[in-house]
Order: structure tokens, then sequence, then C-alpha cells
């Protein structure tokens, strides 16, 4: 016979068909984020249009690196890059605000 005292709670049954929830890509998101040097990137991109030169100074990295990094957020989307008008030689990043916006709605959407 069941417990009826007011200050004892009843515990629902366990609901064991709960669907899992799709959180793939919000993972791999936060995975691609969660490194330092390409938080950082992001954020230094967020004033506007760098080189690598000027990340890899400001980051205490080799510019290699740092491409290495840009080139996973390029592939994520999060930024593009354009060449200089007048010397092809130099490359600049910029973030895409609007994929940004998006990966900010998803990871958003996953911790409210």
């Amino acid at each position: 016979m069941p417990d009826t005292r007011p200050d004892v709670p009843v515990l629902p049954t366990p609901r064991m068909d709960l669907p899992a929830p799709d959180v793939a890509a919000q993972a791999a998101l936060a995975a691609l984020i969660a490194d330092p040097t390409r938080a950082g990137i992001l954020a230094m991109l967020r004033d506007g249009p760098h080189c690598v030169c000027e990340m890899a100074a400001a980051l205490g990295e080799r510019q290699n690196n740092v491409s290495m990094h840009l080139a996973r957020l390029r592939d994520a989307g999060l930024v593009h890059r354009t060449r200089h008008d007048a010397d092809a030689r130099w490359i600049f990043y910029e973030r895409d605000e609007a994929a940004c916006a998006a990966a900010a709605v998803a990871l958003d959407g996953l911790l409210r």
C-alpha cells in the first residue's frame, strides 16, 4: 500500500521510451570552438578582418598553426578569406557573421 502522508513525495514512473536528442551538430560546433586558438581567432575577427601574421603575433602562435586553425574554421563556414587587391600575397580573414549568429543560436538552443 502506497504511503499517503502529505510530506512524502510521489515519484513518477520512469519513462524508458524517451528519444535521444540529436545534438551531433551542436557537439561538433562546441568542440570546434573549444580550442583556445580557434576561439581567439573568432574573437579577434569580431573587430574586423586580419591577416594570418597579425593573428599569429597576437596569439603567440606560429603562422602555419594559425593557418591550420583558420582552415578548420573556414571548412565550418565560420570565416572566409579574401586576397588583398594590390598585393595578392596577402590574405585577410573575416568572420561570416551570419554563420556565427546561426552557431550562437544552435548552442543557445542546446543550453537553454
